[in-house]
């Protein structure tokens, strides 16, 4: 555990659909555990705006949870006043079945994704993929080398909504079958691991981190057959999250 003289409130934010969310929830407190002066806060959507950002720490895990339009300025100030942010995940997801039954992303929240910096769009069928470092003078990133994404996590489709430090990424490796934009350019860069500056304050998305049990796909589906334990066994990603949970603490106001 790591000794510190001064405590750090944190709000934990998992909640919404298609993830093993209790699974996610529940590894995340423990990586905040190992920081005995982080006295943490959960909920399960952002509707308590004001609790959320009486932290000087946000950590997010969600699917098809985001912000009310009304809400972003709050979330915005908690940034531009020094509060640090780790987005995991489907955090920049917010999708919707058309009529045809694919996936796409409804208009509403673009203020959302634009602070965050980044939107969801689609995602290639679940197979390995490697990650590739590309800046290793990050306190997150520094001294890793490229590596393999075994276990059935996702390679995120992504729009790129502001400018950030892309600290890893991954080439795209063709065809979203059963997504709106199903068609992307096969090497084609999108970040796996990034840092935004908002004002005095910073955000850290990383994509991986995709969990999906037996009973994640209701109502779609009354059973999943195969789980997908994602990233979450690789020793890498303990690395990647403890790292993270530093981070998180760094540069507070």
């Amino acid at each position: 555990m790591s000794a510190h003289k001064t405590k750090r409130n944190v709000s934990l934010v998992t909640g919404g659909d298609y993830h093993d969310i209790d699974y996610a929830r529940h590894r995340l407190l423990g990586f905040l555990l190992e920081h005995a002066h982080l006295r943490t806060r959960v909920f399960h959507t952002f509707d308590n705006m004001d609790g959320i950002c009486a932290s000087e720490c946000l950590v997010t895990y969600t699917c098809n949870v985001v912000p009310d339009p009304s809400q972003v300025p709050k979330l915005r100030s908690f940034l531009e006043n020094g509060g640090r942010w780790l987005a995991l995940h489907g955090t920049n997801s917010w999708l919707a079945q058309n009529e045809q039954g694919r996936w796409y992303t409804p208009g509403g929240h673009e203020d959302y994704f634009n602070l965050l910096g980044s939107r969801f769009a689609a995602h290639p069928p679940i197979q390995p993929y490697r990650v590739y470092v590309t800046d290793t003078c990050h306190p997150v990133s520094r001294d890793c080398r490229d590596f393999m994404v075994e276990g059935g996590d996702e390679l995120y489709y992504m729009h790129m909504l502001a400018d950030v430090r892309v600290l890893m990424q991954a080439k795209a490796s063709g065809a979203a079958r059963g997504f709106v934009e199903r068609e992307w350019d096969a090497g084609q860069s999108h970040p796996v691991l990034y840092e935004k500056q908002v004002g005095s304050g910073c955000i850290l998305y990383f994509s991986l981190g995709h969990r999906r049990g037996h009973w994640d796909m209701e109502p779609l589906l009354d059973y999943y057959e195969h789980e997908e334990p994602g990233a979450w066994e690789l020793p890498v990603f303990s690395t990647l999250m403890r790292r993270s949970m530093t981070w998180l603490q760094e540069g507070v106001k």
